[in-house]
This record gives structure tokens, sequence and C-alpha cells, in this order.
């Protein structure tokens, strides 16, 4: 064991090696153990090869598109489940993306076909027809997607 004494003249201190810079890879993935989550950055930016060429709405432009059915990317954020008048179960959902946090409205059928596949560890293709009510606006959801993992 090797001790040199310190610049001060004071204690002497151990050298210690160090381990290098983990790759990109290894970092991400012990983030996603620690915290469950990422922190360096949006996991949307993970998938950005597999989005090149897609014809997608931000949600930061969604109420730009008022009364048009557009397709946009989203992380699942949370949920509320919902009734209607007539009892049949629905769902509204917070998604978001690298630009904004969103809402999307499932109705009854969409609820059926696609809720029960969402959760918050891989981002989705959402078509839908966006409503706007009092300068606010949802995404009523017609078709989810799952987008592959990226490698």
């Amino acid at each position: 064991m090797q001790f040199r004494v310190g610049a001060d003249g004071g204690l002497p201190r151990r050298d210690v090696p160090s381990p290098g810079d983990y790759d990109e890879a290894t970092m991400l993935r012990h983030e996603v153990e620690a915290l469950g989550f990422l922190c360096s950055r949006h996991p949307l930016e993970l998938y950005r090869e597999r989005l090149r060429g897609l014809d997608l709405v931000p949600g930061v432009d969604l109420c730009r598109h008022v009364g048009k059915t557009v397709r946009t990317l989203g992380w699942f954020v949370n949920a509320k489940l919902s009734q209607t008048k007539a009892g049949e179960a629905m769902e509204f959902v917070a998604f978001e993306d690298t630009t904004a946090i969103y809402d999307a409205t499932f109705f009854p059928e969409a609820y059926r076909r696609f809720c029960q596949a969402l959760d918050g560890s891989r981002p989705y293709l959402l078509t839908g027809r966006v409503d706007g009510y009092y300068g606010a606006c949802s995404l009523l959801v017609s078709r989810v997607e799952l987008l592959e993992r990226p490698r």
C-alpha cells in the first residue's frame, strides 16, 4: 500500500483507484434500478430513432388542433377512473411528452380496449380527436399503439 503526504504537509493519504466513467447504458440502468425512473434525461429521448419520420403532434400544440384527429406520443403519468351517467367505466389519463403534460379521455369503448395495457414503463402512440373546453383541451382517444423498446 502506498501513501502520499498531502500538499499541505499534513497527514498521509492513500491513493484510491478511479473506476472511470460508466457507459451510457450502464448509467441509465443504474438510475432505473436505484430510483425507479430516469433522472438524467426524459425517457422519451431514448426513443428518438424509433420516432423519426412519424407525423406526431407535440403535446404543447394539441390545443391548436381542436376538432381534428391527430396522432401524438405519450408517456403515462397518472389516471383517474370514472363512470359515465349510464354507469360504464371510463378513464381520464395524463400523458406527457418532452413538451407538455396533456389530458386524454378514454370513453367506455376505448377504456375496454386499451386501459388495461397502460403503465408508466413505456411510451404510447395515441390517436384521437382533440376536444376543447374553455381554453383547455383533451385528446379523445380512439387508438393506442405500444412503441417498441429501444435496444
